[in-house]
């Protein structure tokens, strides 16, 4: 895709467009994945820092309009929280009190904010009845396909499909209720990957 298709995205991002960021989620996932892993010699690190990429793409949707480079920004925001997450490591690891603070207010507060989503997903899901709780939780936690999950739980495919459609619609509902934010559901879907 071109700067200006790009460009184009953020434009219909900052417009709430919910395709326009699966889009770009799909443009950009692989090969920020990519960068990062390189930067945190960690498959669940990287996918954390995505999550926070993403999610502060859609908390400041209302500003994309004035970025001209919206690849260049994607990785400098990808390459700094990644630096914030090697420094929070070195922190834990070494509990040195010399290592500086990178992320800034507005960082840090993105990550609190991806927890604490992360933490009402989990009220959500466990409100679910039994059965759908386990076929989302197969789907989101095991990464398992439709046909994978029909397989395992003996029933159908439509049955599963139409479980995961509604395990979604209730859990976007509650966090809207509790936030008074909607959240795009590909996000939703990201973030409850890890509890």
């Amino acid at each position: 895709m071109s700067l200006t298709g790009d460009r184009l995205l953020f434009f219909q991002i900052a417009d709430g467009d919910e395709t326009a960021f699966r889009s770009l989620y799909h443009r950009y996932n692989a090969v920020l994945l990519g960068s990062v892993k390189k930067l945190l010699k960690s498959d669940t690190a990287a996918e954390e820092v995505l999550q926070e990429v993403f999610l502060k793409v859609w908390l400041v949707r209302h500003t994309l309009r004035e970025i001209e480079n919206p690849g260049g920004w994607l990785y400098t925001l990808a390459s700094n929280y990644s630096l914030s997450a090697l420094r929070k490591h070195a922190r834990e690891k070494s509990r040195q009190d010399n290592i500086e603070e990178v992320a800034d207010h507005e960082d840090a507060s993105a990550g609190i904010y991806a927890r604490e989503l992360q933490a009402l997903i989990k009220d959500a899901v466990e409100k679910l009845p039994a059965s759908r709780r386990e076929v989302f939780m197969m789907n989101t936690q095991e990464g398992k396909s439709r046909k994978e999950i029909a397989d395992a739980l003996a029933i159908s495919e439509n049955t599963v499909k139409n479980q995961l459609v509604t395990a979604r619609k209730f859990i976007r509902e509650y966090l809207e209720k509790q936030t008074g934010t909607r959240l795009p559901i590909l996000l939703i879907i990201l973030l409850s990957r890890f509890f």
